[in-house]
C-alpha cells in the first residue's frame, strides 16, 4: 500500500494533545437509503485499527446546542443546515470578531470521525475561491470532532432551478441562463483544483453548488471525496436489502443516487469521470429545469443510472442549443470512456458555448442599432429623399450582415426594394441607357439585313417589265444607303442620335420612292408603320416622339407630291372605285398576283417576327423584374404583394 502523501494526524486546540488521524480505510454508515436525493455511504466490513491510530471520541457524544464549545472562543447561534456526517451551526468567532459556520459531527463509530476529519482536511487543503475557506480544526469538550469555516450566504442551484420551474418572477429576473452557466464554470475550476491535488468529489450535485448574495460560487459538502492515495477497498460490501437485489457491488459505494455516475452506482472504483458525470447531470438539470433521471426509490433511480439516460435535453427544453446538448450527452455518458476526460472539457466546451454567444448577442445589439437608423432614413426616403434612402438600404445591408434573419431590416429591405425612388439614380439612368445600347445595336444590325433582303425585290419588278427605271433605282439607292447607315450605327456601339436619325430619313425616303410602284395608299403606309415601329423600339426616350414627326412627314410627302404634280400620280378615285396605276412597272398577270401576294406573305412574316420579337424581349424584361420582385418577398414572407 502507499503510503499517505497528507499528513494523518492534527492537534486539537485544546490541551487534550490526542493525535485524531486521518483513516485510511473510511468506513460508510447508510444514510435512509430509500431517499434519492441523499448522499448514501454503504456500511463496510471494519478493519482492524492500529492501537496508535484510534481516535479519541466518546460513545455518546451529546448533541450541540447553542453556547460555547471552545472555551469561550466559539459561541453556537443558529442551525444552519444537517448533513449525512454532521450539522452546521452559524456561531460567532469572539477572538476575532467574525460569524463562522461550525460543523460538527454526529459520529455513530470512530470510522465516521475519520471521515468527517478528512473532509475538513480536503477542504482546507483546496485553496481556491469557490471552495469554503476552513479556519479552524478541533474537539468539543465531550470529544465532538468539529471544524470551522467561512460563513457563506447565498442559494444552491437546487433551490435556484426549483424556484424557476415554478416560475418564480424573482428567480427569473436574477438568474438568466448566461448568469447560471457563469457560475457553473467557476465550480468546474473548483473541481478541477481539487483533481489536481488527487481529490475526487464523488457528490457533486445542484444542492452541493452554492451561489452567494454577491456573485461567489462554491462548491460545498467534501465528506465523499476520494484521496489519491487513500485505500478505500473492502472486500465485503455490505449493502443495505433496498439495493442489493438486482445489483451486482464491488468496492465501495457513495454518492446521490441520479447523480452519481454508473460505475458508483454499482460500487466500482472511481476517477475525475465520476465527477464528469455529476456535473453533467448538474448541468442538464440547470438547462432544462428537471432532474436527469427523474425521482423514483432508490432503487429505480440507480437502476435507471446503471441502464443510461438520454440525455438530449432539447426533448425537454425546446430551443436548447445545440452545443449545450451535446455537453450533456458527452458529459453523462453511461461509459466512462465516452465521457470528458476531466471536468475541463465540459468548461471548455461551454466557455466556447458562450464565446460564441456572446459574439451573437453583441452583433444582435449592433443589427437593431442599424435597423433603427434605417427605419428612420426609409421615412424621409418615402417622401423622395433619395440620399435618406442610399442611408436607409446601407444601413439594412450592415444589419443583415450581423444578422441575417433580422426580420424588421428585412421588412424594411423589401420596402425599399418594391417601392421604387420618385427620380432614377444615375447609376440606374446610366444602367437604362446601357439597356437601350444594347436593344438599338441588336435592331440596327436586324434593320440593315432587312433593308438588304428587300433589294431582291427589284429583280422581281424588272419581271413584272419596268416603264420607269428613275424610280427603281432611287428605291435601290436609298434603300443601300439606309443600311449601310444603320450598320456604321451598330460599329459605333451605342445609340447615336446622328446615324440614328439619318437611318430613319434614308430608310423613309426608299418607302416614300415606293409609292410610285403601288401607289401612295395601302402598302406605303404599311411600310411606313413597320419601319416607325422598328425605330421606336431601338430609340432612346428622348427619341421617340421626333422618329414619329418624322414618318408622318415621310408618309405624306409623296401624297403631297403627287397632289402638286411634282411625281407621276399613282392613285386616283374615279366612279367610286381607287385605281393604282404603277409609275415603274407594268401590271401585267400573272406577275402582278405573284408579286402582290408574295409581298403580302413578305409583309406578314415579317410584322409577325418583329412583332414577335418585342413582345419577347417585354416578357423576358418583366419576367426578370417579377422573378427579383419574388426572391425579395421571400426575405420576409408575411408582406403582401
Amino acid at each position: 500500500m502507499d503510503p499517505d502523501p497528507h499528513p494523518t494526524s492534527i492537534t486539537s486546540i485544546k490541551d487534550r494533545r490526542t493525535a485524531l488521524i486521518v483513516p485510511r480505510y473510511p468506513r460508510a454508515v447508510p444514510r435512509d437509503p430509500d431517499d434519492p436525493t441523499r448522499a448514501l455511504e454503504v456500511p463496510r466490513a471494519k478493519r482492524p485499527q492500529p492501537e496508535d491510530t484510534v481516535p479519541t471520541s466518546p460513545t455518546t457524544p451529546q448533541p450541540a446546542k447553542p453556547g460555547e464549545i471552545d472555551r469561550g472562543r466559539y459561541e453556537l447561534r443558529d442551525l444552519l443546515g444537517s448533513g449525512g456526517m454532521g450539522d452546521v451551526w452559524l456561531a460567532l468567532d469572539k477572538r476575532i470578531g467574525r460569524e463562522v459556520a461550525v460543523k460538527i459531527a454526529r459520529p455513530e463509530d470512530d470510522e465516521d470521525v475519520k471521515r468527517f476529519l478528512r473532509e475538513a482536511r480536503v477542504q482546507g487543503q483546496l485553496d481556491h475561491p469557490a471552495v469554503v475557506p476552513v479556519h479552524d480544526l478541533g474537539t468539543r469538550d465531550d470529544g465532538t470532532v468539529f471544524f470551522t469555516m467561512k460563513r457563506v450566504r447565498g442559494e444552491t442551484l437546487a433551490t435556484i432551478v426549483g424556484r424557476l420551474a415554478s416560475g418564480d418572477a424573482d428567480a427569473i429576473k436574477r438568474y438568466s441562463l448566461r448568469k447560471l452557466l457563469t457560475a457553473f464554470l467557476s465550480a468546474c475550476h473548483a473541481v478541477e483544483v481539487a483533481h489536481g491535488h488527487g481529490v475526487v468529489h464523488r457528490d457533486l450535485k445542484p444542492g452541493n453548488i452554492m451561489l452567494g448574495d454577491h456573485g461567489e460560487v462554491y462548491v460545498l459538502d467534501w465528506g465523499l471525496a476520494k484521496v489519491r492515495g487513500v485505500d478505500e477497498t473492502s472486500s465485503g460490501p455490505n449493502l443495505p436489502p433496498a439495493l442489493a437485489k438486482g445489483l451486482t457491488v464491488a468496492g465501495q459505494f457513495l454518492g446521490t443516487p441520479g447523480y452519481m455516475s454508473p460505475e458508483q452506482a454499482r460500487g466500482e472504483s472511481v476517477d475525475l469521470r465520476a465527477d464528469v458525470y455529476g456535473m453533467g447531470s448538474t448541468l442538464f438539470e440547470v438547462l432544462t429545469l428537471e432532474p436527469l433521471i427523474p425521482r423514483g426509490s432508490t432503487k429505480e433511480v440507480l437502476a435507471a443510472t446503471i441502464a443510461g439516460v438520454d440525455a438530449r435535453a432539447s426533448l425537454r427544453a425546446p430551443g436548447l442549443a445545440p452545443e449545450l446538448e451535446e455537453i450533456c450527452i458527452r458529459a453523462t455518458a453511461t461509459l466512462a470512456a465516452d465521457r470528458y476526460v476531466s471536468v475541463a472539457g465540459i468548461r471548455e466546451a461551454i466557455e466556447h458555448y458562450l464565446d460564441g454567444d456572446r459574439d451573437l448577442q453583441r452583433r444582435a445589439a449592433l443589427a437593431d442599432g442599424f435597423t433603427a437608423e434605417a427605419a428612420e432614413s426609409a421615412v424621409r426616403a418615402a417622401v423622395g429623399d433619395e440620399r435618406a434612402r442610399a442611408a436607409a438600404l446601407a444601413n439594412v445591408g450592415r444589419a443583415l450582415a450581423l444578422d441575417p434573419a433580422h426580420a424588421e431590416a428585412q421588412a424594411i429591405l423589401v420596402q425599399l426594394l418594391v417601392l421604387p425612388p420618385r427620380r432614377t439614380p444615375p447609376e440606374v439612368a446610366r444602367a437604362v441607357e446601357a439597356a437601350e445600347d444594347k436593344a438599338y445595336l441588336a435592331l440596327a444590325t436586324a434593320g440593315a439585313w432587312i433593308y438588304i433582303l428587300w433589294l431582291p425585290i427589284a429583280l422581281v419588278l424588272v419581271w413584272m417589265g419596268v416603264k420607269n427605271a428613275n424610280p427603281l433605282l432611287g428605291w435601290v439607292g436609298f434603300t443601300v444607303a439606309a443600311a449601310m447607315t444603320m450598320m456604321l450605327g451598330r460599329a459605333r456601339g451605342k445609340a447615336d442620335a446622328g446615324p440614328y436619325f439619318a437611318g430613319l430619313i434614308l430608310s423613309n425616303i426608299a418607302i416614300a420612292i415606293t409609292s410610285q410602284v403601288a401607289g401612295t395608299f395601302i402598302l406605303t403606309p404599311t411600310l411606313f408603320t413597320m419601319n416607325t415601329v422598328g425605330f421606336v423600339v431601338a430609340a432612346r426616350r428622348a427619341w421617340l416622339w421626333p422618329t414619329v414627326a418624322i414618318s408622318a412627314v415621310a408618309a405624306v410627302a409623296p401624297v403631297l407630291a403627287e397632289a402638286a404634280g411634282w411625281v407621276t400620280r399613282t392613285t386616283t378615285v374615279e366612279g367610286g372605285a381607287v385605281h393604282v396605276r404603277s409609275a415603274v412597272v407594268e401590271f401585267v398577270e400573272p406577275q402582278t398576283s405573284v408579286v402582290a401576294v408574295g409581298v403580302t406573305i413578305i409583309f406578314l412574316i415579317m410584322v409577325t417576327v418583329a412583332t414577335g420579337r418585342i413582345r419577347q424581349r417585354f416578357l423576358d424584361q418583366t419576367r426578370r423584374v417579377e422573378l427579383a420582385m419574388w426572391q425579395l418577398r421571400q426575405l420576409v414572407p408575411k408582406i403582401e404583394r
